[in-house]
Formats: structure tokens, sequence, C-alpha cells
């Protein structure tokens, strides 16, 4: 009896084509799991709440593998009161703090861009302190300095010191500090927004350009070096430094990534992403420039997934050069992410409650996996005979864990129809077949576990694990 069999999973998630002709092994629906290096499916690990912070605090940091958060009325340095899995608080020289912009750490201590109240006013702010000269709303530490970009400027600091600042005549003095007019040499470059390193150089970003520039301690030896087009983004903390030197980033068309095209390291854009560019210009339509602005990027230490994380959703990908793995999935953490760090080679999260989490939990045991919704939709599969009429018989697959729940769609005009036929627990090749019904030329499979509604007496903790499926049919006839 014919078969086919669905055994690569190393596309994951991309809905660039439509399900019909989407590539066997491609999800359309992808929560709450990721791909492994061996290109399995499993399923994510919990969010683990192990903190509570003020709610007058902000924002999450890590400085000499303490965990921080920002506080009003400073300055001062709270320690973590109870060892590796409490939080401290960094106090800042303001009475309130309305949002946290950005911030970097230089020489163990941090410099801080915040909001103190919801009208705009801004603060800058090291070790706590005023820096009363300082300028720009995005910072970087980079080449003994602290840069800041604002609107069309580029700002450093002295030498060593990012307490203090480019001053105008009389008073400057000759520290290395200064600053850079990024619009003389490029239009697109009046609204700076981020910065990164990317290899030797600086990238500066816009929301609608970037500019590689050459630092150096001397102010007069800075160097313009290149402006790649369209390579902007809306949210400065999803840029982020990834692998040997390329950058990633949230830009309105999708994530894409500066790489590195030839020996030169002259930058171009790559479009890494583009497995999600409908879902991420669609959140971009709908929820608008300043919902986007809230994307934080991560690099999970360990398994070096890189987290995009929006303030609703993740998407995780998970890339593995060896067995040639580049994969999207989506985790929904159940709650709304307002700020994170990596911490204790974890990754930790705070919601709009001023819950922390850490991922996996904080156990040296291993990792915790919680009763989390799951959910792997499948475009629809023919085999190799696409306009042949089948007779739908059965189902192999190797899985282990919680069992999960199937159904199968079969009518390619109602994708949304589906028809439950059991469940797969554990590997099904020495158990016989699971049996199942439908007479179509197309058939989707959707694989569920704790589905939406569950009650929670029934719901289920535990890892999982798919690797493969084997849809057996009988031929009918051609259409």
């Amino acid at each position: 009896m014919p078969y086919f069999t669905i055994t690569d999973f190393a596309a994951g998630l991309d809905i660039r084509r439509s399900e019909l002709t989407a590539p066997a092994g491609t999800l359309r629906s992808m929560i709450n799991c990721h791909i492994t290096p061996g290109g399995e499916i499993e399923k994510r690990m919990a969010f683990v709440p192990f903190w509570e912070c003020a709610p007058e605090s902000r924002g999450l940091v890590q400085v000499n593998q303490k965990l921080y958060t920002f506080g009003p009325n400073g300055p001062y340095k709270t320690e973590p009161p109870s060892g590796l899995w409490s939080i401290g608080v960094l106090g800042q020289a303001t009475p309130t703090i309305y949002e946290i912009i950005d911030f970097d750490i230089f020489d163990d201590k941090v410099f801080t861009i915040l909001w103190k109240d919801n009208v705009g006013n801004i603060g800058r702010y090291f070790d706590g302190q005023v820096v009363a000269t300082a300028n720009g709303f995005y910072c970087k530490t980079y080449k003994t300095k602290m840069y800041a970009v604002g609107g069309n400027v580029l700002h450093f600091s002295a030498t060593g010191n990012p307490a203090m600042w480019y001053q105008p005549p009389p008073n400057t003095v000759q520290d290395g500090s200064g600053f850079i007019d990024l619009s003389l040499g490029d239009s697109d470059m009046t609204d700076g927004i981020a910065l990164e390193v990317y290899y030797d150089k600086l990238a500066i970003m816009s929301k609608t350009a970037t500019q590689l520039w050459v630092m150096d301690p001397l102010p007069e030896k800075n160097q313009y070096v290149q402006t790649l087009r369209q390579a902007g983004t809306m949210a400065w903390r999803s840029v982020l430094q990834y692998g040997s030197g390329d950058v990633m980033y949230v830009s309105a068309s999708g994530i894409r990534s500066l790489r590195a095209r030839n020996s030169s390291l002259a930058a171009a854009v790559s479009d890494i992403g583009s497995p999600l560019d409908p879902v991420i210009q669609d959140l971009f339509r709908y929820m608008g420039e300043d919902w986007m602005s809230g994307i934080i990027a991560l690099l999970q230490p360990v398994t070096g997934r890189f987290w995009i994380i929006f303030p609703d959703r993740i998407y995780i990908l998970s890339a593995f050069p060896g067995p040639k793995i580049t994969a999207w999935s989506e985790y929904d953490p159940g709650f709304t992410i307002t700020a994170a760090a990596i911490h204790d080679n974890r990754v930790v999260v705070r919601d709009t409650a001023n819950i922390v989490y850490a991922y996996g939990g904080i156990s040296d045991e291993g990792p915790v996996y919680d009763d989390c919704y799951v959910e792997l939709v499948f475009p629809f599969h023919a085999g190799e005979n696409v306009a042949t009429f089948k007779t739908f018989t059965g189902l192999d697959a190797t899985c282990t864990g919680l069992p999960w729940e199937v159904s199968c769609a079969f009518n390619i005009e109602d994708p949304y129809s589906e028809d439950y036929v059991g469940l797969f627990d554990g590997s099904s090749f020495l158990q016989g077949r699971f049996p199942i019904v439908g007479h179509s030329t197309h058939m989707s499979l959707r694989l569920r576990s704790n589905p939406l509604g569950t009650p929670a007496a029934e719901r289920q903790p535990g890892p999982q694990i798919l690797s493969n499926m084997v849809v057996h049919y009988q031929v009918s006839e051609s259409g």
C-alpha cells in the first residue's frame, strides 16, 4: 500500500506559500514548540515565576552575574536580597520612572536612558547619577566610549568616561567626546534609532537606512564606510548581533539581518525572517509602530536560539548550520512581556504585573515543563500524485512524552473543517497503523496537546517530541 512520509521539519514555520503548495515538513502553525538540532519538533519549557518586582520599578538588567531592576529616588544600589534568583534595585536619580528607553553596561556600571514621565521628559544616568551633558536616546558601549544616537546626530562620550560628554565652546574639552551629524552624509539618517556592533564597525540604524562607521578613540579618525537603503527598524531593542558578526533586527517588512556578502565584510541585507513576513507585516499594519517598538531580541544561551520577543508572543529562530536547520516557531507565554534579560544561562522575562519568570525554571536538577497549549498545523499534502484522488487509511508516527491529539482536514476548499481521529501516544509502528478514513486529493494533519478550553484538572504537564509521521493511502482515480 502506498504511503508518504513527513520527516523533515528543518524549515519550521513558513507561511510564504499557500497551504496547498507549501513544501512537506513546513508548518502553518507551530505554537509553543521549536525544532531541535536533530530536526525533531520539541515542546518548549515552562516560564516559571520566581520574583515580584516593586511596581514603581522598571526593566531588567544583569550586572556581574546578578539581576537588577531600575528604581526611582536614587542613586543607590540594593543587592539581590536572597541569592542568585532574587532581584536587586539600581536606583536612578529621578522621583519617577515611566519607561526604560535603553541602557548598556560600561565598566560594570549601567548607563541608562529613560522617560521620567508620560509627557516625554528624558533622563540620562551613569551608575544612577544624572549625566546632564549626555545626549541621544539609544546607547551602545563600543571601543572605550559610550555612544548614543538621537535624531540625526551620533553622540559619543569621553574616552573611558561615560559621565563626560561633548560641550560646546567655551566649555569644550579635548577628552575624545564629540558628535557626528549623520544627515550630512545621507538624508535617510534623520531619525537614528539603534546602535549595534557589526564586525569591526558600528552600525547606526534609522527607520529607513543603516550607516556603517569605523570608530576610533580619536574623533578625527572616525570614518564613514557604507549606507544600506531599506535596512531600518522601528524597534531599537530588536537590534542584536548574532553569530560571528551579523546583526538581526525587525523592520516593517519583516525580520532581517545585516550580513557580510564577501571577505571584505561589506554588508548586505538578508531576508532570514522571510518565512514570517506575512504575519510580521500584518502585525505592523494592525498593531501600529508604537506597539512594534516594544520588540526585544535575545540570544538564548546554551541552545543558541534567537528570540524575537513581542509583547504578547515570541518568535524563535532555531538555526543549526551543521544539519542545515533554519526554522522559525512561536511561543505563547500567556502574559504580556515588558522586559527581558539573560541570567545564569537562562532567559528571564518580566510581565505587566511585575512578575519575573525564568524560562525552564531555576532548578539545577533539570528543566521544568508546564501544561501549555501546543499546536502543529501542517499544510495540505498529496504525496507525489497531486492530481490523484486517494482514500487515506492510516497514520504512523514516532513521538515521545505527552500524547498528541490528532485531527485531519480533507477539504482544500474549507481548510478550517477538520475531523478528530484520535491520539498519538508513543511510536505506533509496532502497534499497527492508526486508522483514519478520508477521501480527497490532499490532507492536512493537525496535532495538539492541552487544547484551548481543556479544564485545568485535565491538563497534563510534561515534555513532548514529534520525530516523524507516515500517511497511508489507497489510490483512487485521477482528477
